[in-house]
């Protein structure tokens, strides 16, 4: 299991499979509301197990904003979003960023919050699935 940091241009197919599968297939979120402008300028990471197909995926933005966190279905509970996370983490931190922040589908609160992120509770709707932001000193 390995994390390679990259970019957007270097690694585009592995992030849009993944995403695409996860995201769009999966949790049925418009494409409108998957792709962005952050995403051209944002740190990528990519998760892979022992082929070279990519098992995950995230992103990191200059302002310490992590997201785009998924992880294929076949590959999940077996460390890799903690992997792509502490690499985010750790390169936020490179980066000078003190504070990282997030926006965590309801769903994963409970993961985040195993990394130590916090929340002040108040959920909100965004590409039609329910988040919090969530936040960690580093």
């Amino acid at each position: 299991m390995k994390v390679l940091t990259t970019d957007w241009n270097s690694s585009k197919d592995q992030l849009t499979f993944v995403r695409k599968q996860v995201f769009i297939i999966e949790q049925g979120i418009d494409s409108r509301d998957e792709w962005d402008e952050k995403d051209e300028d944002a740190v990528h990471f990519v998760s892979f197990g022992t082929t070279a197909v990519p098992t995950g995926t995230c992103r990191l933005t200059e302002e310490g904003q992590i997201g785009r966190l998924a992880v294929l279905p076949a590959y999940r509970h077996q460390g890799y979003g903690e992997m792509l996370l502490n690499k985010a983490i750790k390169v936020a931190r490179e980066m000078g960023i003190r504070k990282v922040f997030l926006n965590a589908q309801t769903d994963s609160q409970r993961f985040y919050e195993k990394q130590n992120f916090i929340t002040d509770g108040r959920v909100f709707l965004s590409a039609g699935k329910m988040h919090v932001k969530m936040q960690r000193d580093i």
